[in-house]
């Protein structure tokens, strides 16, 4: 029987819940056949099949979570067996090689061969010391200074899962229990997809990030007709970048290095009946206000019908979070590693202001930014929000 495991599907996702089912036992499928859809943190995917065969055993239903490199489909037939290596001389047995090179699916060290799976590689008898986990998992891992030889792993594989570090990250906080492990009480439902993403990284922003909040207003006043509020904040955000780009970064705890970049990927959050999505304006300090609006309204429409592509949520070097068209005057609104700040901008206001000897209704923008501090000063932070009042406050 072959059998065909959940592959990646984008940047290391560590599982996808089923969406839906276009194939049923028994059937015969062609190459490249839509199989499945799977929901995933970003988007609705749909998975083809890698080759023709027989539809034997579909291993999940609708609404199960499949982790990446766990057992999707089975199909009739038998698994193509690895190519025998030839060994080495005994000289050379002597002596592991020092590096490994791929070939069909496995890794070849010294005589050994390791089986290569979405998880890592599976351990010999001589090498169960190896520790598995999915690409985004060691990554979390090295960020949050965590050794994952220690961790105790929960995975179908043996490998250590995102839930095991998120067990840690609570112990460590004080709570011995995880959301993710506990059993669903009576009346409530389960995370899933987007929201469950959500939860998670929200977790660790709390766990990793020491977070600042300053507060301010921009007195926009003197803004002619027509002024695209979204666009004049971004803008203003390219500005302040350009002005103090200590903001404007990523950050790696571990190493406690940072990355500073010339030009604004702007992660923009969007709201939506699934949870929230974070698409990115790519250098979006080079874009005039008409395509501003023109990429906004696409990333609308894309993250409403769930079709958003992987690569238009990923990138982001600083955020907003434009929370003011609902309700809300100022926040501390959270940062997602490796990004070292992201902006809110509050609801609108109208207020009385003495100015040039007399009472005037003035239209004032609140703002908030929070920003991490073992990265940027107070004074960063401060010149930063500055330039971007400076630029917002100018009659265009």
């Amino acid at each position: 029987m072959k059998i065909f495991r959940l592959p990646d599907l984008g940047e290391g996702l560590p599982d996808a819940e089923i969406h839906e089912w276009h194939v049923a036992v028994g059937d015969h499928v062609k190459i490249d056949q839509p199989l499945v859809s799977m929901e995933t943190a970003k988007a609705v995917v749909e998975v083809p099949a890698p080759f023709d065969g027989i539809i034997a055993e579909l291993h999940g239903a609708v609404g199960d979570i499949i982790n990446t490199g766990d057992a999707l489909i089975s199909f009739e037939g038998e698994a193509e067996k690895p190519k025998e290596v030839e060994k080495p001389k005994k000289e050379e047995a002597k002596k592991p090689q020092q590096s490994g090179a791929t070939v069909a699916g496995n890794i070849i060290v010294g005589d050994t061969v390791l089986e290569e799976s979405a998880m890592g590689i599976t351990p010999t008898a001589a090498q169960d010391k190896i520790t598995r986990a999915l690409p985004v998992v060691r990554l979390i891992a090295k960020k949050l200074n965590l050794d994952l030889a220690h961790i105790k792993a929960s995975g179908s594989q043996g490998e250590v899962t995102l839930d095991d570090i998120l067990q840690v990250i609570q112990s460590q906080l004080g709570t011995h229990s995880s959301p993710a492990k506990a059993v669903t009480p009576a009346g409530y439902e389960p995370l899933r997809g987007v929201r469950r993403a959500m939860a998670q990284a929200m977790a660790i922003s709390h766990q990793e990030v020491a977070a600042v909040t300053i507060v301010d207003d921009a007195d926009i006043g003197d803004w002619t007709e027509g002024n695209d509020i979204t666009a004049r904040i971004i803008r203003a955000i390219g500005f302040a970048c350009l002005q103090e780009p200590a903001l404007n970064g990523h950050f790696d705890a571990k190493s406690g290095s940072r990355q500073l970049f010339d030009t604004v990927h702007l992660g923009i959050a969007m709201d939506s009946g699934d949870g929230l999505f974070v698409p990115v304006i790519k250098s979006a300090e080079k874009l005039d206000k008409n395509a501003l609006r023109t990429l906004i309204n696409r990333y609308k429409e894309e993250v409403r019908a769930r079709s958003i592509p992987s690569a238009d949520l990923q990138g982001a070097t600083i955020s907003l979070s434009n929370f003011g068209v609902f309700a809300g005057r100022y926040a501390n609104p959270m940062i997602v590693p490796p990004m070292i700040a992201i902006v809110g901008c509050g609801k609108l206001r109208e207020e009385v202001k003495w100015i040039a000897n007399k009472c005037q209704a003035r239209r004032i923008m609140p703002l908030s930014l929070t920003f991490d501090h073992r990265v940027a000063t107070g004074g960063e932070g401060s010149r930063f929000l500055a330039a971007m009042i400076e630029d917002l406050k100018k009659a265009e």
